[in-house]
């Protein structure tokens, strides 16, 4: 009886010593990421850092492995990140829609005169047609207020906005009555005001 009861107390006591190893192991070569889903694997041991924070390397990482991504506070899994290659402004999106985001941003910058200075993506909210930014598909580029942007940024006209926002798969808010100029969403939530821009699916 008393050998029984010794050979159980030696198993508690090496159960959490055997745990605090493994996480030791663990913590030596942890994985994390920023705010922003760039993920580095830090090496504690060598004390270095490794990984890529490019954007196309952490877009494959992020959906290679999407079970390592917690969710935020809209339920989104996976979040993508659109960055302006001149100024650095970012904004969060859904990762499914990152690429047609950053080819948008992209393309009025190097094609179109244009400087992004800031940009708005993923907020807190539920998401339905009236706002699709709680499920990372949409962003407002430098809005100042709804269809309102910061003559800074030198976006293109709002008939020519929607145009290229079109060529992206993208419905630019410009183009309803009650003008969104400067927002850009993956759906056509609304109809647009009396224009014949076709979007190109993506």
């Amino acid at each position: 009886m008393k050998v029984a009861a010794l050979a159980a107390l030696s198993v508690l006591i090496a159960l959490p010593v055997e745990a605090a190893q493994r996480h030791r192991q663990n913590a030596s070569s942890a994985l994390t990421c920023d705010n922003d889903g760039h993920c580095t694997t830090l090496n504690a041991a060598a004390g270095t850092t490794a990984g890529s924070t490019s954007r196309t390397e952490t877009a494959q990482y992020m959906a290679a492995s999407p079970q390592r991504h917690a969710f935020d506070a809209n339920g989104n899994k996976a979040i993508g990140v659109v960055i302006s290659l001149k100024t650095g402004a970012k904004a969060r999106v859904g990762i499914s829609y990152a690429a047609r985001f950053q080819a948008y941003i992209d393309d009025l910058e190097n094609n179109h005169g244009a400087r992004v200075l800031f940009m708005n993506g993923i907020r807190p909210g539920h998401c339905s047609p009236a706002s699709e930014h709680p499920c990372g598909k949409a962003i407002d580029v430098c809005q100042r207020r709804r269809g309102v942007v910061d003559p800074r940024c030198n976006l293109p006209g709002r008939v020519a906005l929607g145009r290229i926002a079109a060529s992206h798969g993208l419905f630019e808010g410009g183009r309803w009555c009650d003008s969104d100029y400067g927002h850009a969403q993956v759906d056509v939530t609304a109809a647009a005001c009396g224009d014949k821009i076709r979007i190109v699916r993506q």
